[in-house]
Order: C-alpha cells, then sequence, then structure tokens
C-alpha cells in the first residue's frame, strides 16, 4: 500500500495508524529461480525391452514442466511434438522425451521399443564381440549387470549367446588366465537372469592370447577345441565358428565342404547357416575397413543363404553398413567395449582433436522365422562423452547403469528367406545397387557462432536426414584476405555424435584445434578475436549424400546483447507502475491504470524491485560471453516475471458507482429542503414546521450523518492507491447500505401528523390555540402534535447556544470521523486477513 497516499487522503490521522495496524509483518524474499532450474527427465510406463503389438506410453514429468517427444532416434527440442496423452509406438523406435520448463529442460529419457507380432521365432540367439574384459572389478566388471538386465527384457531365454573374439585386452601372448573374468562374468550373469540353458558359444580374437590356451580357460562345451574352428547348431539351424586369425586352405576346405553339403540337401537347402568369425571379410561391411582374409568372400560366396557376422574393427552398428549383402550377407555386430567412427574429429572440451574411439556397447539380437530373419541393433551404453577426458586419459562408462542401456542402434535388418539358394538371394535388400541416395539437408534454424569462456563455439543445428547425419566439412575463411584457416582441414570430417541416444539435435563445436590433432594436447590453432570470417559447412550421411553448402558470416568474439536489452524494455512498465503503487522514492506520479493494480506483499515487491534495479544496472555492463549476456536475460525476465505476478488487478467501479449515487441522493434532498422553505413552510418565529415527529426527523438527520461518514470513507478508499479488492467492495456495499438506511429514514416521515393547524404552534398551547408554546419555555403542549418534554428541553438548549450541548456536538462530529477511519482500518483487516 502507498502509506504517504493514505496520510494525504485519509479523513484524520486515525485511518492511517489503522491501516498500518492492519498490514501483515513480511519479510523480503529473492526471485525465485525455479524457473531456470533443470528439471528431472520424464518418467516412462515401459523400459526399453520387447513388446507383442504396438505399444501406448505414457509419460509423466514433475508440475509445470512440458514433455515434448521424438520417435525418430533424435533428441527432442522445444520444436519436438508435445506429450499430451499415451504415445502410440507402433513400430520398432527409439522413444525419447525431455520435460521442459521455461528456460531450463531435462535430461533425455529414451526407450527402445521393439513391437513384434505373436509369431514366436523358431530360434533366437544374441551375438556380441570384443568383451575386452581384463579385470574382475571396478566398472568394467560392474556395467555388465545393466547391460544383461537390457538384454533379459530383449531376450528372455536366448538358444545360444555368441562372444565373437576378443574377450580378454591381451596383446602380447602372456594373458590367457584374464580368461577367468569374462568367464566368471558371463556364468554369473547367465544364472542372474536366469539363462542357465542358453547355449555359450566363443570364437577366437586377436586380443585372446593363443587358441589353445584360451580353451584351457572355457568349458568345452563353449570352446571345444585347439585349431579355433567348429561345427555347431543353434535351435535347429546350422552354425559354424572360423578363425580368422588362421585362415587358410585346410580350413577353408573344410567349410566349403560343410555347406556344400547342407545346400545340395533339399531337406536343408532352404535354411538359413549361421558363421561366426572375429575379422570382418574384406569388401563387405563398413565397406571393407579392418577387414582379412580375402579368400574367405571366395568360400562363402557360393552359399547365399550364409548370414556371416563379425566384430573386430569396433565400428558402430549405427551405421547401415554394417549389413551388407552380395554372394552372401555380412553382419557387423559392433563392441561391447568401445566403438569406433573411422577416424573423425571429435569435440574434447575447449577444441578439437582427431580420434577414432567412442563410448559405445552394442550388439546384435537375431530372430529366425520361417521367411525371415530379423536383426535388431542393441545399445548397451550410447551416453554421450569421450573415451579420452580433455587431458588425454582413458576413461568411460564409469557409472552404470546407464539410461540407453535397452535402446535401439538403428531400425530393424530384415533378411528374407527362400526355399532355395538361389531363392534367398533375388531377396537381397542390403547391396552395393540398393544404396541410400536421399541426402540430408538443413533445416530452419541457422547455424551461430558463440562467444564462450575458453573462445568461439559453432552452434550448428544438424541438417536431417531419412537416417542420419554421419558428419560435417567445415571451411573458414577470413573475410578481409580471403584466406582459409588452418582450423581444420578442407577434408576433415569433423563426427556428428550420431550414435548417441539419443541424437544431439544441435553440436556445439569449438573452433579450436588441438596441438597435432591429438587428445590431450594444447589449444594450437583459434580464430583472432574481433576479426570477421565466413564459415561453410557441408553434411554427409555415412553413404556420403551431402547437404548443398549453408555459409554465413561472423565476427569472432562478438557478443548478442539484443536479448538483454530486449529483456530491460519488457521489464520497465512492471517495475515503473510497482514503483508507483508503493510511492517508492524516486516513483513518477501515480496514473489511473495504478488504481487497478494491488500488491498485498509490499516489503517483499520492494525487496523485488531492488533486485530488478540491480539486474538492470548489472546489463548496462557489457557481458565477456555469450552464456553471459544470455542469462542476463534471462535473470532480467524471470525478475520481471515475480515481480509481474505479485501484482494483481482490483475493479473500483463498482466504488465509484456507490460514491455517484449517494453524492446525487445528497445533492437531490438538500435541492428540495430548500424549495420547501421558499414555500413558506418556516414558522412566524423562525422554527422549521414539521411534516414527522420529532423522533423521525432526528432518526433521518443521525442516518444522514452516518452516509456522510461513509460517503467520506469510500472516497479514501477510492482515492488510495494499493487497496485489496475486498476493502473496495466492503466500502462499495456499506455505502450502499449507508444510502439505503438514510433514504428509510426519510421515507419513514413523509406520512407523520402535526403541521400548522395548531398542534406544535408558537403560543404554547401545541398549535395556534393549543397549549405548551413558547411563553413558557418548559410547559408541554397538549394538542396532537405536542413534542415530549426531552424534545423541547432539546431544543431550547439548541436555541440558546449552551455551551455544554456544543461540546458534546463536537464530540459526535469526532466519533463520526474517528468511526470512518476505524471502518476502512477494519476492512483493510478483514481483505488481508
Amino acid at each position: 500500500m502507498s502509506r504517504s497516499r493514505i496520510a494525504a487522503l485519509a479523513l484524520t490521522g486515525v485511518a492511517l495508524l489503522g491501516a498500518q495496524a492492519a498490514l501483515p509483518a513480511h519479510t523480503p524474499a529473492a526471485a525465485s529461480q525455479e524457473a531456470n532450474a533443470a528439471p528431472a527427465a520424464p518418467a516412462a510406463s515401459h523400459e526399453s525391452g520387447r513388446y507383442v503389438g504396438p505399444q501406448n506410453v505414457t509419460l509423466t514429468a514433475e508440475p509445470g514442466a512440458e514433455i515434448r517427444y521424438t520417435l525418430d532416434g533424435s533428441h527432442p527440442t522445444r520444436q519436438s511434438p508435445v506429450a499430451t496423452g499415451p504415445i502410440l509406438v507402433e513400430k520398432t523406435a527409439n522413444l525419447s522425451a525431455v520435460a521442459f520448463t521455461a528456460r531450463g529442460e531435462s535430461q533425455a529419457t529414451i526407450r527402445g521399443i521393439l513391437v513384434k507380432t505373436t509369431e514366436e521365432p523358431l530360434s533366437q540367439f544374441a551375438v556380441m564381440s570384443d568383451i575386452h574384459l581384463s579385470t574382475g572389478e571396478g566398472p568394467a566388471m560392474d556395467k555388465w549387470t545393466g547391460y544383461f538386465d537390457a538384454l533379459k527384457r530383449i531376450a528372455p531365454n536366448p538358444d545360444a549367446l555368441v562372444s565373437n573374439g576378443d574377450q580378454i585386452n591381451d596383446n602380447y601372448f602372456n594373458s590367457a588366465k584374464d580368461h577367468q573374468h569374462p568367464r566368471r562374468m558371463l556364468e554369473q550373469n547367465l544364472a542372474r537372469t536366469g539363462m542357465t540353458d542358453t547355449q555359450v558359444m566363443m570364437t577366437f580374437g586377436n586380443h585372446d592370447d593363443y587358441v589353445h590356451r584360451m580353451a584351457a580357460e572355457y568349458p568345452t562345451d563353449w570352446f571345444p577345441t585347439e585349431t579355433g574352428y567348429y561345427e555347431s547348431s543353434i535351435g535347429g539351424f546350422p552354425a559354424f565358428v572360423v578363425n580368422t586369425e588362421a585362415w587358410n586352405t585346410t580350413q577353408s576346405n573344410w567349410l566349403y565342404a560343410e555347406l556344400e553339403a547342407i545346400s545340395k540337401d533339399p531337406a536343408t537347402q532352404g535354411q538359413p547357416i549361421f558363421v561366426f568369425g572375429h575379422r570382418p571379410i574384406a569388401s563387405t561391411v563398413w565397406d571393407g575397413a579392418q577387414s582379412s582374409n580375402g579368400g574367405m568372400k571366395q568360400t562363402l560366396s557360393d552359399f547365399p543363404q550364409v548370414v556371416y557376422f563379425s566384430g573386430h574393427s569396433h565400428l558402430n552398428i549405427t551405421d547401415e553398413r554394417s549389413i551388407h549383402q552380395e554372394g552372401f550377407t555380412s553382419v557387423n555386430e559392433g563392441s561391447m567395449s568401445y566403438g569406433e567412427n573411422n577416424g573423425k574429429y571429435q569435440i574434447f572440451g575447449a577444441g578439437l582433436a582427431r580420434d577414432a574411439t567412442i563410448p559405445t556397447a552394442q550388439s546384435v539380437v537375431v530372430d529366425v522365422y520361417a521367411d525371415r530373419i530379423e536383426i535388431d541393433r542393441i545399445n548397451y551404453a550410447a551416453e554421450p562423452g569421450r573415451t579420452y577426458t580433455d587431458e588425454g586419459v582413458w576413461g568411460f562408462q564409469e557409472n552404470p547403469p546407464f539410461a540407453s542401456s535397452g535402446s535401439l542402434a538403428g531400425p530393424t535388418w530384415s533378411i528374407a528367406r527362400g526355399a532355395t539358394p538361389a531363392e534367398t538371394k533375388s531377396k537381397f535388400e542390403y547391396t552395393s545397387a540398393k544404396r541410400n541416395r536421399v541426402a540430408p539437408a538443413w533445416g530452419d534454424q541457422q547455424p551461430s557462432v558463440r562467444q564462450t569462456e575458453t573462445g568461439p563455439v559453432l552452434r550448428l543445428p544438424q541438417s536431417s536426414d531419412d537416417q542420419f547425419t554421419a558428419e560435417y566439412t567445415l571451411v573458414v575463411k577470413d573475410v578481409a584476405t580471403g584466406a582459409t584457416t588452418t582450423l581444420v582441414p578442407e577434408n576433415g570430417r569433423i563426427y556428428s555424435d550420431y550414435v548417441v541416444a539419443p541424437m544431439p539435435a544441435v553440436l556445439d563445436i569449438p573452433l579450436a584445434m588441438r596441438k597435432g590433432d591429438k587428445v590431450g594436447q594444447p589449444i594450437d590453432r583459434t580464430l583472432e578475436i574481433g576479426r570477421s570470417y565466413e564459415a561453410t559447412l557441408v553434411g554427409y550421411d555415412s553413404y556420403g549424400n551431402s547437404t548443398e553448402p549453408r555459409s554465413f558470416q561472423f565476427v569472432a568474439g562478438a557478443i548478442d546483447s539484443s536479448g538483454a536489452e530486449a529483456a530491460v524494455a519488457d521489464a520497465q512498465p512492471t517495475l515503473a507502475q510497482v514503483e508507483r503503487v508503493l510511492a517508492l522514492p524516486g516513483a513518477a506520479a501515480a496514473e489511473d491504470s495504478d488504481y487497478a493494480a494491488y500488491i498485498a506483499d509490499p516489503e517483499a515487491a520492494q525487496a523485488a524491485v531492488t533486485q530488478l534495479r540491480s539486474l538492470i544496472t548489472a546489463a548496462a555492463t557489457p557481458a565477456t560471453t555469450q552464456d553471459a549476456a544470455d542469462k542476463q536475460a534471462a535473470d532480467i525476465i524471470d525478475a520481471a516475471a515475480a515481480l509481474a505476478a505479485m501484482v494483481s488487478q482490483v475493479d473500483r467501479a463498482e466504488l465509484a458507482t456507490a460514491i455517484t449515487d449517494a453524492e446525487q441522493a445528497l445533492g437531490d434532498k438538500q435541492a428540495a429542503d430548500g424549495s420547501q422553505a421558499a414555500d413558506g413552510s418556516q414558522a412566524a418565529d423562525g422554527s422549521r414546521t414539521r411534516a414527522a415527529g420529532a423522533g423521525e426527523a432526528d432518526a433521518a438527520e443521525v442516518a444522514k450523518q452516518a452516509l456522510r461518514g461513509e460517503l467520506a470513507e469510500a472516497k479514501t478508499v477510492h482515492e488510495t492507491l494499493n487497496v485489496p479488492q475486498e476493502a473496495i467492495a466492503s466500502a462499495a456495499s456499506e455505502l450502499r447500505d449507508a444510502l439505503a438506511a438514510w433514504q428509510k429514514a426519510v421515507d419513514a416521515g413523509t406520512d407523520g401528523t402535526g403541521g400548522t393547524d395548531g398542534t406544535g404552534g408558537t403560543d404554547g398551547t401545541g398549535g395556534t390555540d393549543g397549549a405548551g408554546g413558547t411563553d413558557a419555555g418548559n410547559n408541554a403542549g397538549t394538542g396532537t402534535g405536542a413534542v415530549s418534554g426531552a424534545d423541547a428541553a432539546r431544543g431550547a438548549l439548541a436555541l440558546s447556544g449552551s455551551a455544554p450541548l456544543a461540546a458534546t456536538g463536537i464530540a459526535l462530529a469526532a466519533a463520526f470521523l474517528l468511526g470512518g477511519a476505524l471502518l476502512i482500518a477494519r476492512r483493510f483487516k478483514r481483505s488481508e486477513g
């Protein structure tokens, strides 16, 4: 409330004291910062896993947060669809969700929902590679609990689990004893998840020491030979393990003979044949990257029903080049230790460095049906991050379990089966001739360069693709000289983090390079602050399809302060009004609109004004980073919103109408009284004749004075700033009640008796001829209009100007004024309480 305003307008000092007494005590409160806090990630009704039929997934978030989601594997943004109810997942997909507040956003929730039919697979098995487990403790061991929990939700009871080489980390053929760790890990987790009937098959990898020493560490039915190759079956389908570390004629002849026999037998020629080997085959998956044993391709090419699974490369299986069909089907099943991206530039803190490794864990789950084979790509760890720290220290996947466990690394691959090998080959879909030709495209959001504490950073909204954008080229030229900087080589590719689940929608790429392009080295190439540059970006998918070039210019180190400036401008009207309503020092004169504003907590509002003024003052000093400038804008917006929330609106229209009605009624009655006197209704001796008895006249006069008191009080309320709606309504109601009471008292006297016919005359007889006149002064009249002894005494005292009566009148007037002041105070108390 504006106390100075009340002091100027109140009837007496009592009104001010009463109003102050009615105000509750307050303590200053800082503006809420909740709008900037990151909310918790949404909860989901479904875990990642295998489901029969379409699923309705319900997402929930904390109150006040809005959930946005995607089904294409990308990270949700504020432009993504809003989750207003259960989300229907009709086909296998990653459901990703983020909770947003005014400016804060949560970590992503991601669920891999595998939608299957009621058809049961004829066989099911999991293939994983490159476990690289050479310890029995710590995160390297602990993470497998979460991995197997995810596998259990996808394949509750698989026929087989194949570990396709590199169980350990040996590089010098002297660590065979380390095989005890992967063996114990598998035994414990298979038992814990109830997969005790699952067949375990192992292959020999280049990090597994020697074949015979590896064989000595495992049960015979897991790895039954010292040659490294053997025959088996999975769910009744033929399966073969080959030793890619010693591929030779003997092994080739053995495998070819076995495959030929199956292909020629009418009973088995339509069956798929599964072959497992650690290394990929040349010119197959990932365009032959890190492959070997070209002769194996020749061995298998005569058998289209063969599906060959390999690891070794650690190349991620999100890339669609991880499946390839030519003479047979080749599948890269990824790595369970760390992944690779084929040598891209990655973001390491303040600079870029070239490094192939990425902190992912992936494998495949295979379902065999009568007419097809379905292969699902599973993430066990696909968190944002790097395998090396910014300082070049190797370390990742340190805090299992991971939110991404059980998410999907890509859509299901489906391999059609045929009744014969030739028919199977005719149905190949993953051939070079059918490779994806759709190029990624830029969206509407433009890239920008932001100045951070460590230097300029390119904020890049990623281009979109029917699969994903894998990488970018970046060329930066000096606008003044036209020279291309040495920031990133023109043929260098910047990794898009497409294997992260969910895939990031925006990349923040530091425009600086580490020495020698190596992890852990200092920054030795960056841009000159204050110079103008032109950046040109091109995005590529994994097949080499590219976007159109996108170019834009920027000044290195420039700060965009327009957000803070706009926030200040938007805050000023609210700030000025609150200062006027509270009559704070330096505030301008009140405007009409201010009387419609009410602030219930003046002390808190004054503290909020002080805080907002402080933020505005601070924003006048240019920020040194874009984040700081954005924070200035956000803080001012928050503080202004908190201040605006303290102001509510009141409606004084009813009170204004009541005041007008009362003033009009009092004016009309005064005019009527004047007209009566002009008509000769005054007695000859100067006394007023009455249209009613003395009692009614006194009642009307008292009601009239009460009305005038209520009117004065109502005007005070109406002209006082910062009055609650309850007090305004109470003033209007009580003024209308006083007006009605006076009008009723006046109306009651219009039908009374005793006029100029001798009842109350001047001769003391109650009329012109009656008793009770003024000649005796204290004799009661005997006419019908006689006044009582008390009335006669009151009249005599009034005429005589008696000092005691005058004092009594002053006391009555003071009582009226005091009563009005106390009434407004009581109204404030009622409205606050």
